[in-house]
């Protein structure tokens, strides 16, 4: 009799101890009563009492003094409520937490952008948004390969030109009108051109991913071709922009990189009346769904902050499903 008993109260000792049966311990030890518990956690009486029962079981001892006129724990239930009170203080102190990372941005948010652009158009919007959201630590990579949101660590990417990727989510944040641009030092040497034939008898500062390639200038309806040669080439734009600030020759550049220069007088836009078309700039993100706070305050930042020459160009992609 006595082996029985003793493989009972064995098995018993073995059921696994549920956390929510703790935490419900905690709640009937704090209202008093288990009428009281049962009202205030919405919990049926005869649910609440076979729960607390179940607890029992797997610790493998009572917790609850047998007989009492009222709820009063054993020893042991004082101590395992008291222990179980502070796991649900901690609880709801990690939902309180939980909750002020879902409305406040922090942490780490890693965005994918162009140097030269960053560079050129984005530094003073970063710069603010730091400021703006000292929790968040904007780590900016200019890596030049097109990087993939679904199986790299990237928040968000700012992406010049067309995007191909059918799964993720883009909106466009600016167009980028394109033209010519020379200093007035190469225009002082060079008489500036007046037509797109004209263009032929120039130099220009080429960007080599861009060489031997055929341009299109578009006036209304018109149209002109021309091929872009010269004797100075780089693989950044910046370095571009320089040389043909220092008079190295023309170059074709998005209206908003050189805008401050246009405005110092130090480029002067050639054949203001032709341009190219338009370069796209878009923000991708892997999913609209449950977009964490500091990735939603980043791109409404960024729309907020745009840059005023590019304002009447903004438009919106429609939605993906």
């Amino acid at each position: 009799m006595q082996t029985v008993r003793s493989t009972i109260e064995t098995h018993q000792r073995s059921l696994p101890m549920k956390v929510d049966d703790l935490l419900l311990l905690a709640q009937v030890h704090k209202a008093g009563s288990l009428s009281e518990a049962s009202r205030q956690l919405d919990l049926p009486k005869a649910t609440l009492s076979r729960r607390l029962t179940a607890l029992e079981t797997a610790v493998g001892a009572r917790l609850f003094v047998p007989g009492a006129s009222r709820l009063t724990l054993t020893e042991l239930g004082e101590q395992l409520a008291e222990r179980a009170a502070r796991h649900d203080d901690d609880i709801a102190e990690t939902r309180q937490w939980l909750a002020s990372r879902e409305s406040t941005p922090r942490g780490r948010l890693r965005v994918s952008v162009p140097a030269e652009f960053a560079m050129l158009v984005l530094a003073e919007s970063f710069a603010r948004f730091v400021r703006r959201y000292p929790a968040v630590e904007l780590e900016l990579d200019t890596t030049p390969r097109r990087v993939d949101l679904f199986n790299e660590p990237y928040d968000v990417v700012v992406r010049m030109g067309p995007v191909d990727e059918p799964d993720v989510v883009a909106r466009r944040f600016m167009m980028l009108e394109r033209g010519l641009y020379a200093s007035p030092v190469y225009l002082q040497a060079r008489p500036a051109p007046t037509t797109p034939a004209e263009l032929a008898d120039h130099d220009f500062v080429v960007l080599s991913q861009a060489k031997g390639m055929y341009r299109s200038l578009h006036r209304g309806k018109q149209s002109a071709d021309f091929q872009m040669r010269g004797p100075l080439e780089a693989n950044s734009i910046g370095l571009v922009l320089s040389l043909t600030r220092a008079g190295g020759g023309i170059a074709t550049f998005p209206f908003g990189m050189v805008a401050p220069d246009v405005a110092a007088g130090t480029l002067v836009p050639v054949l203001p009346d032709w341009q190219f078309e338009p370069l796209p700039v878009t923000l991708l993100t892997a999913s609209r769904r449950l977009m964490p706070a500091k990735t939603r305050a980043f791109i409404d930042h960024l729309f907020e902050t745009v840059p005023e020459w590019a304002r009447t160009a903004l438009l919106t992609l429609p939605a993906k499903p």
